[in-house]
């Protein structure tokens, strides 16, 4: 169902158009571009100047904050978090496309309540439920964040790297740190918890659009 009269938010320029769906609850700053086919769930919260072309999926109660690039496909979960000028793309098509070398194409497959900090990179990487991205980070070609795991700040991957469930990793190239994160831990490292942050704006974002909505 696209945003129109009635709604929580004023229609964004692009509701109604073919491939185009966005619900009457989330909010989609008008200066967002959407292109191709994009769907924004319930509760979810699109900020200035982004831009979401190709075939975009994003979650119920997430949050995209100003100048994110998201292209290709791409697929974020719910309560998850994106900041401030990150850059996700698909990825690599299977080869020999191109001149890939990847056995099958990459996914850009993003989980619930993860937390993508600002000025991150992301080519065909997935992330697992729970996991973490710190400031300025990389992750190239196909890499694969586990569970409730964290890349620091300014850390890079390489293709094909795999960052174990409950790992942190940190370093050019990212190297383990510490095994056995917890909520606490994350806390510690980024200053707030990103379970809790991503969960307690989430549900505010759905009582503010229930409010503009005249719910209770």
């Amino acid at each position: 169902m696209a945003q129109g009269p009635g709604a929580a938010y004023p229609p964004h320029p692009a509701a109604g158009k073919p491939g185009i769906t966005i619900d009457p609850t989330a909010f989609v700053h008008p200066s967002v571009i959407l292109e191709g086919t994009i769907n924004v769930s319930p509760y979810a919260y699109l900020d200035a100047g982004s831009i979401l072309t190709g075939n975009v999926t994003v979650g119920h109660h997430s949050l995209i904050r100003c100048n994110v690039t998201i292209r290709g496909k791409v697929r974020i979960g719910n309560y998850t978090h994106i900041y401030d000028n990150v850059n996700i793309e698909g990825g690599r098509p299977a080869k020999p496309l191109g001149g890939s070398l990847a056995e099958v194409a990459d996914e850009a497959i993003i989980g619930d309540h993860c937390w993508i900090n600002h000025g991150a990179i992301m080519h065909g990487t997935r992330i697992a439920d729970g996991g973490a991205v710190g400031l300025g980070a990389v992750c190239d070609y196909n890499t694969r964040i586990g569970k409730d795991a964290a890349l620091a700040d300014g850390s890079a991957t390489r293709v094909d790297m795999v960052i174990c469930d409950g790992c942190f990793f940190e370093g050019v190239p990212a190297v383990v740190k510490r095994k056995g994160l917890t909520e606490k831990d994350r806390a510690e490292y980024f200053g707030v918890s990103p379970l809790a942050w991503t969960t307690f704006e989430g549900d505010r974002q759905e009582e503010n659009a229930k409010k503009r909505m005249g719910q209770k």
